[in-house]
């Protein structure tokens, strides 16, 4: 049976050394890692950039070595970056905006998550809502979870001129201008309208002609934020059109809509089979809604989901 030596002493979780790690599914990237001696297997370095994969990265949740592998865990200058915060306040009783400098060539898609870290071996992903060319500074809406080593530390311990450290924006949930007379249902809940407010941004900027509608969907309508923003961007734009989807609501409520969200996005695509498709937030949700819209006729090289996985800790 092939092994792994850390060479910085570390070994395994199971082992009892802990490894930097989040989703536990190579998506986060968060245990990334590098190899300085073996062979690294193909499947640990899936979807890592060519730049990465030529200096030995790979994904510890994935590798299970043939061979003798050695490695580090000490972030790399060309990983991780040291950013100050610019701006910290909050969009209703549970989401933070965190505002970062942007650091140079730092390259990224909106849409994208680049990972927050508290210490070395602690750090968790969160989307990015801004867009480069428009924005300068990089933009994450943050929930504050129950008992959230991360998003607790961000919300109370976390001030304007702070230095955080971030890694490297990755991710395929973003927008593409190779054809912009197609129609585009975005769909997202809670803290999942970070991603798809920066992807509509983008395809605004980059002149997208189709169609656009934008989903909100919440548990209540406290739990909506960013809500004027949108009624303004629908009303400059009239290619965009913003809808909320508040599954506890008044029936009286401006904002009450008896649909249930899955609803709401067939009603709004009708004829799927052309249609752009972005869904973010709760996976389970995000995956029930894809299952949705492919048997309601929509190709799945054209549905592009962002589920928000937990960390484990």
């Amino acid at each position: 049976m092939a092994y792994i030596v850390f060479d910085d002493n570390c070994i395994n979780i199971e082992q009892g050394h802990y490894i930097p790690h989040s989703c536990r599914s190579g998506i986060c990237q968060t245990c990334l890692m590098q190899a300085t001696d073996g062979e690294v297997p193909a499947a640990a370095q899936a979807g890592l950039k060519n730049t990465l994969v030529s200096q030995g990265y790979f994904l510890a949740c994935c590798c299970k070595p043939e061979t003798p592998l050695h490695v580090i865990t000490a972030p790399d200058k060309n990983i991780r970056h040291a950013v100050n915060v610019i701006s910290h306040d909050l969009l209703n009783a549970h989401v933070l905006r965190l505002r970062l400098e942007r650091p140079d060539n730092f390259d990224y898609h909106p849409g994208q998550f680049l990972t927050v870290w508290k210490e070395d071996t602690v750090g968790r992903s969160y989307s990015l809502a801004s867009v480069p060319g428009i924005d300068n500074y990089l933009e994450l809406h943050i929930r504050r979870m129950p008992n959230g080593k991360v998003s607790n530390w961000l919300h109370d311990d976390i001030d304007v001129d702070d230095v955080l450290h971030v890694q490297a924006a990755t991710g395929n949930c973003f927008y593409t201008p190779d054809a912009p007379e197609q129609k585009m249902i975005l769909a997202g809940t809670g803290t999942g309208l970070s991603p798809i407010i920066g992807i509509v941004r983008d395809a605004l900027q980059q002149q997208h002609r189709g169609e656009i509608h934008l989903v909100h969907g919440a548990m209540k309508t406290d739990d909506l934020y960013l809500h004027q923003t949108l009624q303004d961007l629908d009303q400059r734009h009239n290619q965009f059109f913003y809808h909320t989807n508040v599954l506890h609501a008044d029936e009286d409520h401006p904002l009450y809509d008896a649909m249930s969200l899955d609803q709401k996005l067939l009603h709004i695509g009708e004829d799927l089979t052309d249609c752009r498709i972005f869904l973010c937030g709760d996976p389970n949700l995000v995956n029930s809604l894809k299952k949705t819209m492919f048997m309601a006729g929509a190709s799945m090289k054209n549905i592009y989901a962002d589920p928000f996985i937990a960390a484990y800790d």
